[in-house]
């Protein structure tokens, strides 16, 4: 956080950091922020292979069990789910943009 303090203004930070663990003063500033949204079939398929081809991460012997563990929230971060329930908390805040990624592709 420090380095990135010393970044010349009007920088790009990306982060997969929800709203309650971003620092209070940037959610009460005039920074934009711009909230990716997956389509969570996409978003799950890519999880799923993530996890397989990362040796920290438990793998999955078939997408059955991965998929009963992400809806379950069971997986080593957060749920999907909740976390796009708590940026839809902000859906209406002025310097907040909710986006998907098909609509960025557009």
């Amino acid at each position: 956080l420090q380095r990135m303090k010393k970044l010349p203004s009007g920088r790009i930070i990306l982060t997969h950091l929800p709203p309650h663990l971003l620092p209070p003063s940037i959610l009460q500033s005039k920074a934009k922020i711009l909230v990716l949204v997956w389509n969570p079939k996409n978003m799950s398929v890519s999880c799923y292979c993530f996890y397989n081809n990362m040796p920290v991460l438990p793998s999955f012997a078939s997408w059955y069990e991965y998929f009963a563990t992400f809806i379950n929230r069971k997986l080593a971060w957060e749920s999907y789910f909740d976390r796009l329930v708590e940026w839809n908390k902000y859906i209406d805040h002025k310097t907040i943009m909710m986006i998907s990624y098909k609509e960025l592709k557009e």
